[in-house]
């Protein structure tokens, strides 16, 4: 590596693991086919990014357990717990988002699907990862796109390792029409409480504000089973703090848009995350002020994603101070080691997916609660009031191993990642080069608003800009000249060991294009997440695949 040697075939699971969360795309035509929809590509998948695509043990627990209950006009999604399943449901038949698409609410039903555990237990493992009971939406299957946007917007679906478990047992399904007696709360399994105090201990790790008042502790920390659940509990629990307007500031992750226009969340989107952008926001709290009303929340990741951008956060701070709002900032793509943004947010969100797992194959995220703002305990009795914690217990484990290395793997990101930047920087100024942009917080007009919340050099570990860039390109050619002549693996997610490259909005966005351009973000832009390759190793592919690009000029 980085050259692969035996380049997996369209559709394949990245990395070759059984629970792997990425899927290979060797081409550039294949990710614009993908994102186009077109079936020769989703034929050939065997895997993909689980909150886009259904592993192959969900879909055989989905049919197992609907065999004989689910039509053959009907199908089965599962949720493990009933008020996601009762959201799943309320989102099916939701006229004001899916107008004439939406299911007629008398054909959804919810059921409770409950299992036997094993008599004869081949390992511990079998008993401690035992869940009794998931909860299902059943429904007609004229409504699997608008279900699989539910389950693609929330990330609240059960993970491939529940699934697996719970092929291995026998299944009773029934009807329910509200929500049954809870169970007896199960007593949790210690690896929770490690994960826990590893995300606080590295919050706290190399603060830049070694005196402020409270520490992180271990009891502000949630965990989710992916990002997307984090945000999407936290939309759900601020309305029961102040039910008013959001602010997106910076080019947010498109699918949180989504989400919020589902939930029919009001808000504004401030795409660049510039002065001028919080010059706006400043505008419309001042005016919001004049009438007697407040706004709920302002969003901004740190960077964005994918361009790295950051916006003027300690800026943000004072306004949420001076106007009395919550602070959301995920820390996701900076992460724990490099930046701190404890002086700044209320909450802090963190998909623990990326490089916090560092081998992509769990899905995992997280919440924090900072103890160092005055509207903390107002937020954690909203979040405790409706909080369960349905990251499986299996793939806490796995979480917990994957994480024990995180510093040392970031190490090597930040200093490749570093590093091919300064080798592709000085081709942005040369006539003669296709390669347009180049996108990382080390060369950003916003570098001075990132190096603010970066932490302080320690001898475990020196802050960097993170491990993963983007290029831009003049043309569409050069852009998949370069991504087709890169060696890497060619999937969704980033942060992994593996090296990951993607043309972003010939994925993620391919039906909204020119909503993506009208924001700045190109189609030809090419996102690379570097993994633990070699720097130099690296550094020769970047450059043969940059010189394939360079000649569609001349071609």
């Amino acid at each position: 590596m980085p050259g692969l040697l035996q380049p997996p075939a369209l559709g394949d699971p990245i990395p070759d693991r059984e629970h792997a969360i990425s899927v290979h795309f060797p081409t550039w035509g294949d990710v614009r086919d993908y994102g186009a929809g077109e079936s020769r590509v989703a034929n050939a998948l065997r895997n993909g990014y689980p909150r886009s695509h259904l592993h192959k043990h969900n879909q055989a627990l989905f049919a197992k357990c609907g065999r004989d209950f689910v039509t053959p006009s009907e199908e089965m999604v599962l949720f493990p717990d009933y008020q996601t399943a009762e959201d799943c449901k309320a989102f099916i038949t939701s006229q004001r988002i899916h107008s004439t698409d939406a299911a007629n609410p008398e054909d959804v039903s919810l059921v409770l699907v409950e299992f036997t555990q094993a008599k004869d237990s081949p390992s511990i493992g079998e008993h401690v990862f035992f869940v009794p009971r998931l909860y299902g939406v059943v429904h007609p299957a004229g409504a699997r796109k608008v279900k699989m946007t539910f389950w693609r917007l929330t990330g609240t679906g059960i993970s491939s390792r529940l699934a697996e478990s719970c092929l291995k047992r026998d299944v009773t399904v029934r009807r329910v029409s509200a929500a049954p007696p809870k169970a007896p709360p199960r007593a949790e399994l210690p690896v929770y409480d490690v994960l826990r105090k590893r995300v606080a201990d590295l919050l706290d790790r190399a603060p830049i504000n070694p005196g402020r008042a409270q520490r992180a502790k271990s009891d502000d920390v949630y965990l989710y089973p992916s990002g997307m659940a984090a945000i999407y509990h936290v939309h759900h629990a601020l309305p029961k703090w102040r039910d008013s307007d959001i602010v997106m500031l910076g080019f947010p992750y498109e699918l949180t848009i989504k989400m919020i226009d589902a939930m029919g969340v009001p808000h504004r989107f401030l795409s660049a995350g510039t002065e001028s952008d919080i010059d706006e926001l400043e505008s419309v709290l001042v005016e919001k002020s004049r009438i007697g009303q407040k706004i709920q929340s302002v969003w901004c990741e740190c960077p964005n994603n994918p361009m790295l951008r950051t916006s003027n956060l300690k800026r943000v701070r004072k306004l949420a101070d001076q106007y009395d709002f919550i602070f959301v900032v995920d820390d996701t793509i900076g992460s724990f080691a490099n930046v701190d943004v404890m002086d700044v947010a209320d909450i802090i969100v963190t998909s623990l997916s990326k490089y916090f797992n560092g081998l992509a194959d769990v899905l995992a995220g997280s919440i924090f609660l900072n103890p160092n703002f005055p509207h903390y305990p107002q937020l954690k009795k909203a979040f405790n009031a409706e909080y369960t914690n349905n990251l499986y217990a299996a793939d806490a484990m796995r979480l917990e191993l994957n994480s024990r290395s995180y510093l040392e793997r970031f190490t090597q990101q930040n200093e490749t990642a570093s590093a091919v930047v300064d080798f592709l920087f000085p081709y942005t100024s040369d006539p003669a080069s296709t390669l347009a942009n180049v996108y990382y917080p080390k060369v950003c007009w916003s570098r001075n608003n990132y190096q603010d919340v970066m932490r302080p050099v320690t001898e475990d570990f020196t802050p960097g800009y993170g491990g993963f860039l983007s290029v831009d390109f003049d043309t569409v050619a050069a852009a998949s000249a370069f991504f087709d002549n890169l060696p890497f693996y060619k999937g969704p997610s980033f942060g992994a060991d593996i090296p990951i490259a993607i043309p972003y909005v010939q994925l993620v966005l391919q039906q909204e294009k020119t909503w993506a351009s009208s924001h700045g973000l190109s189609e030809t832009l090419v996102r690379i997440s570097v993994g633990m390759v070699d720097k130099s190793a690296m550094l020769e592919c970047v450059k043969k695949a940059l010189q394939a690009a360079d000649a569609t000029r001349n071609a």
